[in-house]
């Protein structure tokens, strides 16, 4: 075991005077860490745990999140946590976001932001399927409200603008029907990591 002055300690194996291999280091913040190292950074699979309980298990690249992983924002069942890809620290591609009050994304992530395909489902009932652009709901899309009436068809800048409706003619195109101001949707939450 090696011991730094400011408390951190290294319990693994080594190359070159780097932490290379497995190991588990256990920092004087509170954070741990165990598992694959390269050169001196967490890479390959391990564990961190940060001292406010929040938990990443998965892959790291260079002391990054980087491919399949789970996070989750504290030790509760319940918490805010995320099961997919990661990229650079940040989701992106295929994952499932879960927050404490029961809402529920399922789909694509680019750069941390919902993006692409994907359902959202809140608590109340209502859900979203369709497309995503930045974190909100734009393009095709299917929006079932609390109510049960259901919305079909153009999103833009998280407001409902129109069906999509197919015209009478052979020919394969659509007309948009807008509707004045757009109708407001089901507030977001915010699915960064904090």
């Amino acid at each position: 075991m090696h011991q730094w002055k400011n408390g951190d300690r290294y319990e693994g194996e080594w190359a070159d005077s780097l932490k290379h291999g497995k190991g588990t280091d256990a920092f004087a913040n509170g954070d741990t860490y165990s598992g694959d190292y390269a050169y001196g950074k967490p890479h390959g699979f391990g564990q961190y745990v940060w001292r406010n309980g929040a938990s990443y298990v998965g892959h790291f690249a260079n002391g990054i999140k980087d491919g399949a992983g789970k996070w989750k924002k504290d030790a509760r069942p319940n918490c805010n946590q995320y099961e997919g890809v990661f990229f650079n620290d940040m989701k992106h591609g295929l994952g499932i976001f879960t927050w404490e009050s029961g809402n529920r994304y399922e789909g694509n992530y680019w750069m941390d932001l919902r993006q692409g395909f994907g359902l959202m489902e809140w608590n109340d009932g209502s859900s979203y399927e369709g497309e995503w652009l930045k974190g909100i709901k734009h393009g095709q899309g299917r929006l079932r409200l609390p109510d049960g009436r259901i919305k079909e068809g153009i999103f833009r800048n998280n407001k409902f603008v129109g069906e999509m409706r197919l015209p009478k003619s052979t020919r394969v195109s659509t007309t948009i029907q807008e509707e004045e101001e757009g109708e407001d949707l089901p507030p977001q939450e915010d699915d960064r990591e904090q």
